[in-house]
């Protein structure tokens, strides 16, 4: 308790009483956090899910205020999240305890500031915006995109010039991407204006802390590295986490029949046994599936859905009927994994394994999430192969061991919105441009001569040539080496800045208000017509119209309906997952090899797998080992499956032949080495082959008969990555790349707010300027797009060593 009355003695008396009157004690994050904190120094704290790490970053902000550290009137505490909807929820998990202390204050007779606290994001009403510029908050919530757009106007950029502290939550989800890149340039564009601010990032799933702390800090105006301390909570979160296969869905699936429907009642009995429940799916047509079926033949609906195409009105709705006890679950994909405000949940159930370790952790954290208690999670495998990923998730979720993190490095996309922004307020000399930017961290070790080609690319120029498709964001005085915005580049930053790339999603809106429900793929509205039906957040849906913009729909008569897909819900499994799973099957196969099945039974049983789902991954590996005669693949095994047959199912000597490169690599690996053994098949032959890849296997299909050993010679080390370039070059997927690289650097902006940019429009506005820029071999946006290919969407590293 000394450890704990010490923690609180630098808070003002009242606040201190609040605190133990309300939470008796500091968490053990809270301990170790604010004598930190009141030292002034740049932190990053984690700490498990429900340990009180944002009232640790806030109560010290709040104190300073009550002791007159701070002074009320202007923006002090800046706090950004990666999440509007959590941002609301913080808001108003503030307000709370500023009542309750501003009430003690005024019992005791002694003054307090009034503090105001709001949110700014994409979802603030314009009106609002103006208010909150003329007369800042003292506490100002935001997100990275809505940190940067402020910035990028001059009262946006007097009202951030007061902040003292920043709070970067959620850090985790930023640091491998370009929204952490906008934030971390966007921290450094308000160092210009405010002065230094201390700087306390918090996670509860982040791995290096090391390289975390360094990405955070960035470096001063001198060039120094800002230290950032790191605080852990030695307090261990206890898990509750269970595998689980109904006997029912056993007994379907050895006849032969769909799981469905006696998981679903498994699931309707979690839900029947738990106040409140929370599933996660891996994909948004998933979600809309189960919530469908859960709901079939019930009275009133059971559970809702809740993902990223419904529209915010919505899912807030969902999530206040959830922690107001009027709706008992939620079926969600990871919108819901974070720390959104949906009450205490006793449950949180994984439909499939989630596709990473990190998201599994963050995912059953949020089951229990108050101080001191357990968070509750079961997983249902679906299939046959689920089985096997499950046991390599609940390993690793018994033993917290996460993926690493790997920051984002100089994307060239995002630098040349930065830079628009940059100049849409004031002229800049290139060179203090290019000193500020390479002080945020992922721009560190940018070369000189990349940034003058982006200048140059904005500027409408290349190479001192005049490239017709490019439309001019910046005027370049070369002689003086000075940039300013041009008319009509704060337009195009407004319209199309940001780092999410179109999807080229319809609105769903209600025919008869106009409101909106949610987005659509553009490819499904494609193949929809006029009448047809579909089930969208719980509900069923009749189109009445389609425009160019919109879907309008009516209310219909519940009956079967067809659910949306969405193409983005796809992703790819990564190295060091997937090395977790044929670790596992080198340790199973090696029992297995030997008979002993009960020693690996009871491994399963100490995972927290149940009978059934023990004997289904057993059974399964079993089988896989008769049917191969040999080891089952793992990581130091690679299974080679040759296939005779075609189309048809006809087999023969003379045939289409299939060849499946068991690796267990995950598709960051296996879809480079796939696209370089494609390239390398037909330069060999002068004929091309089918490959297709996945998390698991390489499947090669070809028309004659081929040794498959062969495929093990054509891709090595040293011909690996030219092959991959040369694949990559004429694919479809280097042309998708293009265009988002091409979208986020403003190149193909919208023409309006308000006026979707159909998908297919971008795409030939985005093949005309690829065919323009070609030719020139380090153009910047045709350099974004190597990058984005060869290190954001592939491992080369872990292909190189699998190779090797």
């Amino acid at each position: 308790m000394g450890t704990a009355t010490a923690a609180l003695e630098q808070f003002h008396a009242l606040i201190r009483r609040w605190f133990v009157a309300t939470f008796r004690e500091p968490t053990d994050i809270q301990r170790h956090s604010w004598p930190r904190i009141a030292a002034g120094e740049h932190l990053l704290v984690t700490a498990p899910t429900g340990s009180g790490k944002t009232l640790t970053a806030f109560l010290w902000a709040i104190d300073a205020f009550a002791t007159g550290k701070s002074e009320p009137g202007a923006t002090r505490v800046l706090y950004v999240s990666p999440l509007k909807a959590l941002n609301n929820d913080i808001r108003a998990n503030l307000i709370e305890p500023i009542a309750a202390i501003r009430a003690r204050f005024q019992a005791a007779d002694a003054e307090f500031p009034n503090l105001r606290v709001q949110t700014r994001s994409g979802a603030t009403e314009p009106s609002e915006r103006q208010r909150m510029l003329r007369r800042p908050p003292e506490l100002l919530i935001t997100t990275p995109e809505s940190l940067n757009l402020l910035l990028a106007t001059v009262r946006g950029r007097q009202a951030l010039a007061t902040v003292e502290t920043v709070i970067l939550d959620e850090i985790h989800s930023v640091v491998e991407n370009r929204r952490g890149v906008q934030l971390m340039t966007g921290l450094e564009r308000l160092a210009e204006v405010a002065g230094e601010f201390q700087r306390v990032a918090l996670s509860a799933t982040v791995k290096p802390l090391e390289a975390v702390a360094s990405y955070v800090g960035g470096r001063d105006a001198q060039g120094v590295a800002r230290p950032v301390g790191i605080v852990y909570s030695a307090a261990d979160k206890r898990i509750d986490f269970r595998v689980r296969f109904p006997e029912a869905a056993r007994v379907a699936a050895d006849n032969g029949e769909k799981v469905w429907k006696p998981l679903c009642d498994a699931f309707r009995d979690a839900i029947d046994a738990n106040r409140s429940t929370l599933f996660f799916t891996n994909s948004r047509r998933m979600a809309e599936k189960i919530a469908l079926q859960l709901n079939a033949d019930q009275p009133a609906p059971v559970a809702y859905a809740h993902h990223g195409s419904l529209a915010r009105e919505l899912r807030k709705e969902v999530e206040t009927r959830l922690k107001g006890g009027e709706l008992k679950a939620i079926v969600a994909t990871s919108s819901l994994e974070m720390g959104i405000d949906i009450g205490d949940l006793d449950e949180v159930v994984l439909v499939q394994s989630p596709p990473s370790i990190t998201a599994a952790l963050q995912r059953i954290g949020r089951a229990g999430h108050r101080v001191g208690a357990t968070s509750r999670g079961t997983l249902f495998p679906t299939f046959a192969w689920d089985f096997l990923t499950a046991a390599a998730v609940a390993k690793a979720v018994r033993e917290r061991d996460i993926e690493p993190l790997e920051p984002l490095r100089n994307p060239l996309d995002v630098l040349a919105q930065t830079l628009v922004s940059c100049a849409a307020t004031e002229r800049w000399r290139c060179d203090d441009l290019y000193r500020m930017i390479i002080r945020a961290a992922p721009y560190h070790d940018l070369p000189r001569a990349h940034f003058d080609l982006v200048v140059e690319m904005l500027a409408g120029r290349y190479a001192g040539t005049r490239v017709r498709d490019l439309q001019p964001r910046l005027a370049y005085d070369r002689i003086n080496g000075v940039v300013q915005a041009r008319k009509g580049a704060a337009f195009a930053l407004y319209t199309s800045g940001g780092t999410i790339p179109n999807r080229g999603y319809f609105t769903l809106r209600h025919a008869a208000t106009g409101a909106a429900i949610g987005e659509l793929d553009e490819e499904f509205v494609w193949e929809a017509s006029v009448g047809q039906t579909f089930s969208l957040g719980s509900q069923q849906w009749q189109i009445r119209r389609i425009t160019h913009n919109d879907v309008l729909v009516e209310n219909a008569p519940p009956q079967a309906a067809a659910t949306p897909f969405w193409r983005a819900d796809n992703g790819n499994r990564g190295f060091y997952f997937s090395r977790r799973i044929g670790e596992f099957l080198e340790a199973a196969n090696c029992k297995l090899a030997v008979r002993e099945t009960e020693a690996l039974a009871a491994e399963l049983h100490g995972l927290g797998f149940d009978d059934v789902a023990a004997a289904e991954l057993i059974g399964f590996l079993e089988r896989q080992r008769e049917s191969t005669g040999c080891d089952l693949p793992h990581v130091d095994h690679l299974l080679v499956e040759h296939v005779r047959s075609g189309p048809g199912g006809y087999a023969g000597p003379d045939r289409e032949q299939q060849i499946v490169l068991h690796t267990l690599w995950g598709g960051c690996v296996n879809r480079p080495i796939a696209l370089a053994l494609e390239a390398a098949w037909r330069e060999c032959f002068g004929v091309a082959a089918d490959v297709y890849a996945d998390d698991n296997a390489i499947v090669v299909q070809v028309q004659e008969p081929v040794d498959p050993a062969l495929f093990l010679s054509l891709v090595t080390p040293t011909n690996f990555e030219p092959l991959l370039r040369r694949s990559l070059e004429s694919s479809a997927f280097f042309g998708a790349r293009f265009r988002e690289c091409a979208g986020r650097a403003l190149l193909l902006a919208k023409r309006s707010f308000k006026q979707r940019m159909p998908l297919w429009m971008t795409r030939l506005q985005a093949k005309k300027l690829m065919t323009a820029v070609k030719p020139m071999r380090d153009f910047p946006i045709l350099l974004e797009t190597w990058r984005t290919c060869l290190q954001d969407e592939f491992d080369l590293p872990a292909a190189f060593a699998v190779l090797e």
